[in-house]
């Protein structure tokens, strides 16, 4: 039986992904170079070292992909400053709530940092509802390896047949797949892969698609 649902961040509560796209575009203008679309989506979901060598793959190996990562955090940074909008994914906000008041215990497994993580949580007002949150902070390997997720778990105390995960990509889908967790893919930019084809619980369009199946999910 389910006590625990443990929710990816970017990409599946807050439409953060293509804000990210366009500060990288940004920062790569800065020294001249395009950045496309089907490279940032290489880059969805794993770390910034996998995703540098994608980049590096891309730009050549002459290019200084420590200062477009550097520049695209700061740019990153400027945005939130100046209050830049964050808008949730459908159905995210009441996919939270809904299950915080049935009484599950409810965490958050990030690639991103804490302080983004806590800044967007808050800005959103949902950060109440969250007893434990892993960032990309907290563990020594990132998605797609699970350690994330069973952090996470260990924060709130559940076994991992306890845990419903709801992911957007296929790296953090593999995690917590790995990490033996009931995992559900809401697929946002990058379509699943076979793997995760093969061993996601649910696949669903949006968060908001959950419901008729809630029974299902929890049992």
């Amino acid at each position: 039986m389910i006590t625990t649902v443990i929710f990816d961040m970017d990409g599946l509560l807050f439409d953060t992904e293509l804000i990210y796209f366009e500060c990288y575009k940004k920062a790569a203008q800065e020294d001249g170079k395009t950045f496309p679309f089907e490279l940032f989506e290489s880059c969805v979901g794993i770390s910034r070292e996998e995703a540098s060598r994608f980049m590096r793959q891309h730009f050549g190996p002459q290019a200084d992909i420590a200062r477009i990562n550097s520049r695209t955090m700061e740019i990153v940074e400027e945005y939130l400053a100046a209050d830049g909008e964050i808008n949730f994914r459908p159905g995210a906000k009441q996919a939270v709530e809904y299950f915080y008041n049935r009484g599950l215990k409810i965490g958050l497994a990030s690639s991103n940092i804490s302080k983004w993580a806590r800044h967007f949580l808050t800005k959103k007002d949902i950060i109440k509802y969250f007893s434990a949150i892993t960032t990309t902070d907290d563990v020594e390997h990132p998605k797609p390896d699970p350690e994330v997720y069973l952090k996470t778990a260990q924060k709130l105390q559940a076994d991992v047949s306890q845990c419903l995960v709801f992911e957007d990509s296929v790296a953090g889908a593999t995690a917590a797949i790995s990490a033996g967790m009931r995992t559900c893919v809401v697929p946002q930019i990058k379509q699943p892969n076979t793997f995760v084809r093969e061993n996601a619980f649910k696949i669903y369009k949006s968060l908001a698609d959950i419901y008729p199946d809630m029974e299902e999910l929890l049992g």
